[in-house]
Order: C-alpha cells, then structure tokens, then sequence
C-alpha cells in the first residue's frame, strides 16, 4: 500500500476524502492527516509518504508553500495533489510548474478522484519498476567490478572497475570481504539467500568466486557493525544448509576499494581456521598472528587406528580416534594434513576390508566422506564420521572374518574341554589354530555366550564340583589339579558361580547323602 497524507484546514472536507473515496481499492492507505501545512511538513520530514493530497488555500504555509519546502528539502520523488475551490487557471498552471500531479476543483467528484488514483498507482508502480531495473543494473556492475578488482588482471579494465567503485566510496567508511562456505548441495540456495540480505542491506554487494564459493563486500560507518553483519549472514546461509556447517569468514577492514585485495586475501586466511571454530564465524582479526601446524608427525596416530580395527574393542577404535582429534584440535594442524590422516585410515580400512574378501569400494562409499569431506568442515564432524566408518569396517570385518573361520570356534570350545587342565595364553591358543586373538575372543564370546577365560572356569569349577561330590581330597589339592596356581583364585571362581565356599558344597553334599529315605507304603 501507498502512504497518503491529507492536508487540509477544514475538518469536514478531509473527513469527507476519508469517506468518498475507496482508497484501498486503488493501493493507497491513508496513513495521516493535517489542518496546517506547518504540521503537515513535520510529518513529510519525519516519515515521507508517497503521495500529499492538499488544499491551497491555508493559513501560515498554504498548499503552494507546502510543496514548496518539501522540494528543497530535497524530497521530488512525493507525488503532490492540489485541491482548491477556484477554477482559476493561474493556480493549475502555478501548481502544474511546480510539479503537481494533478489539480482538483472543490466540491470533489468522488469518480473523479478515482480516476486521479488509478494514474497515480500505475505511476508509482513505473517508478518502482524501474527503480528495481536500475538497483538491480547498479548492483551489476558494482559486483562485476569488484570481481575484477579481486580477480581481473588488466590494467584497463581495473582503472575502468575502480572508477565505476568511486560511486559507492563515500557510502561507508569502511569496507570488509566475507568469505562464505557451505556444501556443494546448499551452495545455490546459500548464494540467492546472501543476495537478499546484501540486497536489504544498505551497503553490501555479492561477489562469485572463481572457485565456485562466493563473498560479499560489506560497507559500514560503524567499526563494530561488521561483526553483527557478519552473524546475520551465517544465520541466513546456515538456514539454508542441508545439516552441514556453514562457514563465514571476515578479512580486515579497508578504507578505499584499492585495497580490497587485501580484505579478500585475509578472509581466506581466516577461513583456514573455520576448521576449528564452534560457532562458525572467524574474523582476521582474532587470529592474525597466530599459524596452523604443519608436523607431519600427526599422521602417525593413523597407525593406532588401524591396530584398534584390526585386533581392539570398540571402545579401543573410538578411543583412538578421539585422542588423534583431540591432538589436532590442541595444535591447530593445518585441514589439508587433518585431511590427509583421515585419507590415510579411510584407504587402510579399506585395504584390510578387501584382504578378508570384501568389497572395499562399497565400504568407501558407505562412509559419506565422497561428499562432506570438504576443507572447512569442522573438526568435530569429520572426527564423528571417522569413528562411525572405522566401527562399521570393524564391525564387517568380524563377520567376515566369523564366516571363514565357523568351524575353528568349535575346534577351540573342543580343546578347551580336552585340556582346561593346562595353563595358556589365549595368544598362545590363538597362535595354535592360526587365528588374530582379539577376533578368536569377540566370535568366541558371540558364538558360546562366554568369553574363553569362563568357559575355561565353568569346566574346571564342574570337575571341582564332581570331585568334592565323589571324593576326600582337600580343596587345595583339588585346585592345583585343575591348573589354579593359587588356592584363592580357585576359591573366588567356585564361590563366584556357586556362591559358596568348597567345603561347604561339599558338606551340604553330605548331609543330603545321610538324610533317611522316606519309607514305602507297604511298611505303614
């Protein structure tokens, strides 16, 4: 809707404008009203309406005067309608020469004003319309210059891009590139929604990076106002995004366009440490001085990972790779070395994968690394998708590795029974039927429900029982028979599963012996 402004100093007539006429119908909203063209100016002043529908003839400042002091306050763009009780044509053509709109004879006709507003609307909506052309054009060629500024190589056409900028110079005192990233899926929906908000922001332009990514040119009087501009830009690109971060990164601060370079250059030193930022947002002045770390030595802690893989628990795997993370987060290692150890355990999982006979492409394609592995991405993230995909290639590794070797399960329950006596490594007993002793442990455990050391105790406590049942000998005897090397030890196991001590077992065992038969009928 239209701001409109009534003026006039006898209350009846502008009540009858409120009521005559359809404003809403034709876009316009009435949005004040005024007996004196001294009030009436206040208000243009304050808050400038589209359009002032006035009488001439007012005391103090009459319609005339009116239109007048709103011109040299510099405000042409309000469209003025004059209304007067004369007919005479020196008015119309003093109102006509002063850029009046049109000239109404009281008493109004009301098809007449109508027709006033049917004009008027479509020639507010022509102003709009090419204003929006010439924004737009504008934007153009500010944002085509700046490109060239950051990446054009000729002269020319650079003298030409700075001379076009000059336009934009005296809009801010300062100016800042923000470096924008975000995934290759949200980057088209994080572009058009940073162009709106440059387009609402008073100074600010979108500029494509020949990388792919973008940035805006931020302008401010205000040296503090970067900041807030730069979390409202995150808030509209992370909106955007389709569950990854987004990253905004904001170089330093220039006062003249010739040195945008400079801001461009220092974003993308800030945007190295994205990497590490928990809120997304880095600013060159936070870390200027500060460096990555470059020691090859963090590639190591790939070596660890693959072992817990290979021969750990699951708890072991996680372990290790939170402690490799948690020493690149206390160097800051550069992300393209973070990357690489994260290339490094992904391939050797694969390869280890691919030795037990699976498919090793399809456990790479598994891990969501083709698409989110990307520099920028937090630590956090990358740490969390690297512990989920070396857990599922541990995980289909064991049931590779249970299906080759079913039968050795039973093979090794088989000489346990044979030989629960004699005292062994569960490396030693891995080592006699030539299998890893963390996989011979985990298949073990899933196949019988226990793990090899209380399958080996529930044999020996189960001749213990038989023992004490069926003969004299002392407990200690006993345990040393089975292959306890310490009676206490026997002890714990048989209490532990029988919740009694042996000579109690046994004694109890006894006494059910002695206990009188309960006598037949025929003897009552």
């Amino acid at each position: 809707m239209y701001k409109v402004l009534l003026v006039d100093d006898e209350p009846y007539a502008i009540e009858g404008l409120r009521i005559m006429v359809d404003w809403e119908k034709h876009g316009f909203q009435i949005d004040s009203a005024y007996g004196s063209g001294v009030e009436a100016l206040r208000h243009i002043l304050r808050d400038p309406p589209h359009l002032v529908v006035t009488d001439i003839c007012m005391p103090v400042m009459n319609g005339m005067e009116l239109m007048e002091e709103t011109r040299r306050e510099g405000l042409d763009s309000i469209l003025f309608v004059i209304m007067s009780g004369h007919s005479d044509f020196d008015y119309a053509r003093q109102a006509m020469r002063m850029g009046v709109s049109h000239y109404l004879t009281k008493p109004l006709i009301p098809s007449e004003v109508e027709e006033v507003l049917v004009q008027l609307d479509a020639e507010l909506r022509e102003r709009e319309r090419r204003k929006l052309i010439s924004d737009k054009a504008e934007g153009y060629a500010f944002s085509r210059s700046l490109s060239v500024l950051l990446y054009g190589s000729e002269t020319a056409e650079r003298r030409e891009a700075a001379r076009t900028l000059e336009k934009l110079a005296d809009r801010a005192s300062e100016w800042t590139y923000l470096h924008v990233e975000t995934d290759e899926e949200s980057s088209g929906r994080a572009r058009e929604a940073a162009q709106r908000l440059a387009e609402r922001s008073a100074c600010c332009c979108l500029v494509d990076s020949s990388r792919g990514t973008f940035g805006l040119v931020y302008g401010s009087r205000e040296p503090g106002s970067i900041r807030v501009f730069a979390e409202r830009l995150h808030e509209t690109v992370q909106c955007t995004s389709s569950g990854v971060r987004a990253g905004v990164a904001a170089g330093c601060s220039i006062d003249r366009f010739h040195d945008l370079t400079l801001s461009y250059s220092s974003a993308l030193e800030a945007a190295r440490f994205l990497y590490y930022s928990p809120a997304g947002i880095v600013h060159y002045a936070d870390i200027q001085g500060r460096t990555l770390s470059s020691d090859p030595e963090a590639l190591k802690a790939a070596d660890t990972i693959i072992d817990a893989v290979e021969g750990g628990h699951p708890e072991t795997v996680a372990a290790a790779v939170r402690e490799a993370f948690r020493t690149f987060q206390e160097r800051m290692t550069l992300p393209e070395l973070v990357g690489i150890f994260t290339t490094q355990v992904l391939l050797r999982c694969a390869m280890l994968y691919k030795e037990l006979g699976g498919n090793a492409d399809e456990l790479l394609h598994s891990s969501g690394f083709g698409t989110s592995m990307r520099y920028g991405s937090h630590i956090e993230e990358t740490a969390r998708m690297l512990t989920r995909f070396c857990l599922n290639c541990q995980s289909a590794a064991s049931t590779l590795w249970e299906r080759q070797t079913g039968s050795t399960q039973a093979q090794v329950a088989d000489f346990l029974r044979r030989h629960y006596r004699e005292t062994f490594t569960i490396k030693e007993l891995a080592d006699r039927f030539y299998i890893n002793p963390v996989y011979l442990g985990q298949s073990f455990s899933r196949k019988y429900g226990v793990g090899i050391l209380d399958y080996i105790h529930d044999l020996r406590i189960e001749e213990a029982r038989r023992l004490l049942r069926e003969t004299n000998v002392a407990s200690y005897v006993i345990a040393e028979s089975l292959g306890y090397c310490g009676y206490q030890h026997f002890l714990k196991q048989f209490e532990k599963r029988l919740g009694m001590k042996p000579a109690h077992y046994r004694l109890l065992f006894q006494r059910e012996e002695q206990l009188p038969s309960e006598p037949s009928p025929q003897h009552l």
